[in-house]
């Protein structure tokens, strides 16, 4: 029988906390979410049952916003990122 004093006494680390570990490939230009934020919410709609690119695209957009929080992707932009300006009328 294995003592209990020979496991190793760690915190327990959330899956958002692996996620938000994640190297971010994409080009900052344009993000307007985390990584970590655009994998847990993908995430979520393949538990409910999406199971391609195009529903888990239509899952995330009938979201309702209270729900969007929990991943971390309701209305915060990556900081230092900007909206896209209008574009401005030709003469």
């Amino acid at each position: 029988m294995r003592s209990q004093s020979a496991m190793p006494a760690t915190a327990p680390v959330g899956l958002a906390d692996k996620l938000a570990a994640l190297a971010d490939p994409r080009s900052p230009r344009g993000r307007r979410h985390s990584l970590a934020s655009v994998l847990l919410c993908a995430l979520c709609a393949m538990l409910a049952g999406a199971r391609h690119l195009r529903a888990i695209g239509q899952w995330a957009d009938a979201a309702p916003q209270h729900t969007l929080p929990r991943p971390g992707s309701a209305h915060r932009p990556v900081p230092g990122n900007h909206p896209p300006r209008p574009a401005r009328p030709g003469p």
